[in-house]
C-alpha cells in the first residue's frame, strides 16, 4: 500500500476548494488566514491546523482525502461522470470545467454528494472484479427482474445458512445498487471473527478490537444478458454453490451447475525465458514496456505463503526481473514451474511526436480482468489492447489493429497525437 502523502495531496485541490471543504467540514479552520494560501503550494497553515486536530478529526481528514486518491484515477473518474449524469445531469458541463482529476473529485463531493457516495461503491466494486477471487458464468436470463424485499429476505437467509457452517453468525446485510450500464450489484456483508486483530482505540492506545468485523460479498447480476459475477474467497465448487443461491433466491429460478467462462488473459507464459517484453514499434505507437509489479501464487498444495509480490525498478529489462524472481522463489524453495501469474502491472511508453512526449499507458491485468476497461481515452485504452495482444497476453490473439492506422504500418497523425501528453 501506498504511503499518504498529506502536503502532496493538500497541493492537488485548487486553493477555492481546498478552503471550501475544510471551512464546511470542519469550521474551526475557517479562522485560518486563507487569504495567504491563494496558490495550490501554500498550505503551510493548513497543514499545521490538521497537525493539531483530535485524533478522531484526524482520522476523518485522512479518510476523506484518501477517498478523494482513490476515486482521481482512470477508472474512478469513469464511474464519478456516469453518476453525476444519473443524479445531477444539469452539473456535467461545470464538473468538466475543473482543471485537474482532483478537483473534479472534491467539487462532486460538494456538490452532487449522492453521485460521490455511489461512485466510492462501484469503484471499490470495480476493484474487486479484477482480483483472483472473481468468477464470470455464463448468462441465464431471468426476464423481469425486480430485486423485492422479499427476495432480498430470502437471499439474506441462504446466505446465512450457506456460511453457517463456518460460524459466522446470524447476521447478513445486502446493500442492493443499480448502475447505469444495467448492471445490478448486491453487496452481502457477514461477521467476520478476526484473532488478534489490534486497533487503536478513541484513546490513543492499542487495545484487541472487541467488536466483529465484516467480510463483503458481491454478486454483479446484468438481467439483459443474465450474465453474473461472483466475487467471493474459494474455489469454484464453492463459488458454484453461491451462484446456485443467488440465481434461487434473488431471481426465483433454479439453475444447472456450469463451469465458468474460461479467463480472458494468459499470463503464465511470461515466466518463459523465450518470452519477451519486445513490442511491435511498426505498427504500435509505442517505444517500450516495462514490467512494474508480477505477483505469483504457489501451485502445491498446502504451501505456507499464499502469494508473492515483487515490485520492480522503472526500467528495469523483464531478463534481469526474472532473475530477481528466481532469486525470491528460491528462498521460499520454490521453482517457476511450480507458481502462476496471478497479477501483472505493465507500463507501456507511447511515442513523442517530436515536440510532446509520448504517454505512459499502466496496465494492471490478472487472468480474469484488466483495468484498460477503465481508461477513459478510447484511442489509449485501443493500443494498451493491441500491446496485450503484441505479448501475447491476451487470449485473442487476433492480428493487432491500430486506431487511426494509414494502411501502411504506421500510426496516423490522429494516433499519434492523442499518444503524446499535452505536458
Amino acid at each position: 500500500m501506498a504511503a499518504f502523502d498529506l502536503r502532496k495531496t493538500l497541493k492537488q485541490i485548487s486553493p477555492t476548494l481546498r478552503k471550501q471543504l475544510f471551512c464546511s467540514s470542519w469550521p474551526d479552520l475557517a479562522k485560518l488566514p486563507w487569504d495567504e494560501m491563494t496558490k495550490p503550494t501554500q498550505i503551510r497553515p493548513l497543514f499545521d491546523a490538521l497537525q493539531s486536530l483530535e485524533l478522531g478529526q484526524k482520522r476523518d481528514v485522512q479518510r476523506l482525502l484518501k477517498a478523494f486518491l482513490r476515486l482521481k484515477t482512470n477508472g474512478g473518474l469513469k464511474v464519478l461522470i456516469e453518476e453525476i449524469e444519473s443524479h445531477a445531469p444539469d452539473q456535467i458541463e461545470v464538473w468538466g470545467e475543473q482543471k485537474s482529476r482532483m478537483d473534479k473529485v472534491v467539487w462532486t463531493y460538494l456538490n452532487v454528494s449522492q453521485a460521490f457516495e455511489e461512485a466510492m461503491v462501484f469503484a471499490r466494486a470495480d476493484e474487486l472484479s479484477v482480483t483472483r477471487y472473481c468468477r464470470k458464468w455464463p448468462g441465464v436470463q431471468c426476464s423481469e427482474f425486480e430485486f423485492t424485499e422479499a427476495r432480498r429476505a430470502a437471499l439474506q437467509q441462504a446466505l446465512i445458512a450457506h456460511y453457517k457452517v463456518e460460524l459466522r453468525g446470524e447476521i447478513c446485510e445486502i446493500h442492493h445498487y443499480s448502475r447505469l450500464n444495467g448492471a445490478e450489484y448486491f453487496f452481502a456483508y457477514l461477521p467476520d471473527w478476526p484473532e488478534n486483530f489490534m486497533v487503536f482505540n478513541q484513546s490513543g492506545e492499542l487495545a484487541p478490537l472487541d467488536v466483529p468485523t465484516a467480510f463483503t460479498l458481491l454478486f454483479v447480476y446484468t438481467p439483459a444478458t443474465g450474465v453474473l459475477e461472483t466475487i467471493a474467497s474459494g474455489s469454484q465448487g464453492a463459488q458454484m454453490k453461491l451462484r446456485r443461491l443467488f440465481y434461487d433466491a434473488a431471481c426465483g429460478m433454479k439453475v444447472e451447475d456450469v463451469d465458468p467462462e474460461r479467463p480472458t488473459f494468459e499470463l503464465n507464459h511470461v515466466l518463459d525465458d523465450t518470452f519477451s517484453l519486445s513490442l511491435d514499434t511498426s505498427t504500435l505507437p509505442v517505444e517500450r514496456a516495462f514490467v512494474t509489479r508480477l505477483m505469483v501464487y504457489p501451485t502445491i498444495e498446502g504451501f505456507p505463503l499464499e502469494g508473492i509480490q515483487l515490485r520492480f525498478r522503472y526500467g528495469m529489462s523483464w531478463s534481469d526481473a526474472r532473475e530477481q524472481l528466481d532469486r525470491v522463489l528460491s528462498s521460499q524453495g520454490l521453482t517457476r514451474d511450480q507458481v502462476t501469474v496471478e497479477e501483472l502491472l505493465i507500463r507501456v511508453q507511447c511515442r513523442g511526436d517530436g515536440e510532446r512526449r509520448g504517454r505512459a499507458i499502466p496496465i494492471r491485468v490478472t487472468p480474469r480482468a484488466c483495468d484498460l476497461k477503465s481508461l477513459d481515452d478510447d484511442q489509449l485504452r485501443v493500443i494498451g489492447e493491441n500491446c496485450l495482444k503484441n505479448l501475447g497476453i491476451d487470449r485473442d490473439r487476433a492480428t493487432t489493429v491500430l486506431l487511426g492506422s494509414n494502411g501502411n504500418g504506421e500510426a496516423s497523425a490522429q494516433a499519434r497525437g492523442m499518444a503524446t501528453s499535452n505536458a
